[in-house]
């Protein structure tokens, strides 16, 4: 594995107010902001185990601040005037510092140390750039970029495929991460009813204010008419 020191990691966030809003139906503003702070934490956690440092949680709010500094992390305002812009200026300081950046969003619950460990080894030593497809919408949900690199985030739909034809350009090589903790990022109500099928006890650990998953279950089934595409 490369020097995990050589690796910064960043995690871009949004104020907990404007975040999941797909799941407003049938959650209130407490019990969403508790779940983005639940995966964040999980992210920042499976990170470190992962021996890279510093990571950069960049945006959010007070919450996400505290949250990232109590867990030793580097809390920085947003300075971006989009996620990818964000996401490209922090590459640029990054690779500006001699090291090689490592987008994660922060809303992956299943992440595990593992994980991480698969992405940087599929580098090899940091000579590829390594992609983490996303399970769903063609996303892309994690980037380890070489020092010297000019490679720039194309986030939002079927970014894997624009990030393909970019390194394709770039005249680089590209090593797919095929992992279930970078694949699982939570957006829907659909999500929130799976997931807790796949881990019980999941919404519960990652938001106390929410009393089981009958509550969301019960909830989504009353707010969403049939046949409704969403």
């Amino acid at each position: 594995m490369a020097n995990p020191l050589d690796i910064v990691a960043v995690i871009p966030m949004k104020p907990l107010a404007a975040g999941k809003t797909r799941l407003a139906r049938a959650l209130t503003p407490d019990q969403r902001a508790d779940i983005v702070i639940g995966m964040l934490r999980r992210v920042i956690v499976a990170v470190q185990g992962a021996f890279i440092d510093p990571i950069w949680v960049v945006g959010g709010d007070e919450r996400v601040r505290r949250l990232t500094r109590n867990l030793s992390g580097l809390w920085i305002e947003d300075f971006g005037r989009n996620l990818n812009d964000t996401l490209s200026k922090a590459f640029e300081r990054v690779l500006q510092q001699g090291k090689s950046p490592l987008y994660v969003p922060g809303d992956l619950p299943f992440l595990k140390t593992s994980d991480i460990h698969s992405l940087v080894l599929a580098s090899r030593q940091l000579n590829n750039i390594t992609l983490a497809p996303a399970r769903r919408d063609g996303g892309t949900n994690g980037i380890l970029v070489p020092h010297g690199l000019p490679f720039q985030p194309e986030l939002g739909h079927r970014s894997f495929t624009k990030h393909l034809s970019q390194a394709a350009r770039l005249g680089v090589s590209v090593a797919i991460c095929y992992s279930a903790g970078l694949s699982f990022d939570l957006d829907t109500l659909d999500d929130l009813e799976t997931y807790e099928h796949m881990e019980p006890g999941l919404l519960k650990r990652l938001s106390p204010t929410l009393d089981s998953r009958s509550t969301v279950v019960s909830s989504q089934r009353s707010a969403t008419p049939p046949f409704t595409n969403n």
